[in-house]
């Protein structure tokens, strides 16, 4: 069945905005630059994607270290008919009791957790070290060679059992969610609004396609299997270009 609408989302500073579209070709490239679409668009309710934060969390220093990213929500399944339904903030604060207790428990391949930010009182996003490119671009882009599959992998792997030995499953596994860091060496596993303790329900969560076994259970083996798919993927891209 074809797609009939296309849902574009975007920002301007801390405000988001939705427009639910039709699919069409433009008549030329101008088109749509104007057009009346952000005068159709929706503003996301703050409240969909921010939230007092928790009392048991803590707020990042001020000022925010230079060195830091803050992620921030995207209010990918905004809904503009059920305003009350699907806020996203509800992930964010797991993702930040997760990471708290990572924070507690530091890995050089799990990434550090700066804690929550804070504007107008309200818990914007949560706050980490900066890292550089993903693990994607290192090998697409040639940072990585063939040479360096099995120390990234161990790497990769040591990050992962050091999760594990908390009990928790990171269960989104997958290159882009693994960054370098300032050596452009060390991996970093980032992205934990998919972790949870084992057992736990995935049913709102889960992987990446391909890289995910669409498991409905947080277990050690989505992390094994995402591992194992970033290998294939890896010594196909790395060992072919190496024997071309």
């Amino acid at each position: 069945m074809p797609f009939r609408f296309r849902i574009m989302i975007w920002s301007d500073g801390d405000d988001f905005f939705h427009l639910k579209s039709p699919i069409r070709r433009p008549r030329n490239e101008k088109e749509e630059e104007h057009s009346s679409l952000s005068r159709q668009a929706i503003l996301v309710p703050r409240t969909h994607y921010q939230t007092a934060p928790p009392s048991d969390l803590i707020r990042t220093p001020h000022p925010i270290p230079d060195n830091a990213y803050i992620k921030v929500g995207l209010p990918l399944f905004f809904d503009a008919e059920n305003l009350e339904g699907g806020a996203i903030w509800p992930t964010m604060i797991c993702e930040a009791r997760i990471c708290e207790l990572l924070m507690k428990h530091p890995h050089r391949n799990v990434a550090e957790y700066y804690r929550y930010a804070e504007k107008d009182g309200l818990m914007t996003g949560l706050c980490f070290k900066r890292y550089g490119q993903t693990l994607t671009d290192a090998v697409e882009k040639g940072t990585l060679k063939a040479v360096d599959i099995e120390f990234t992998l161990k790497q990769i792997e040591q990050g992962i059992r050091h999760i594990h030995g908390l009990d928790l499953v990171h269960n989104d596994i997958n290159p882009s969610n693994i960054l370098l860091a300032e050596d452009n060496v060390t991996p970093v596993i980032i992205d934990f609004d998919s972790c949870c303790k084992k057992g736990a329900s995935l049913d709102y969560n889960g992987g990446t396609f391909p890289w995910s076994n669409d498991a409905r259970t947080a277990g050690f083996e989505n992390d094994d299997f995402g591992l194992n798919k970033v290998r294939e993927w890896m010594k196909e891209i790395l060992v072919e270009e190496t024997c071309l």
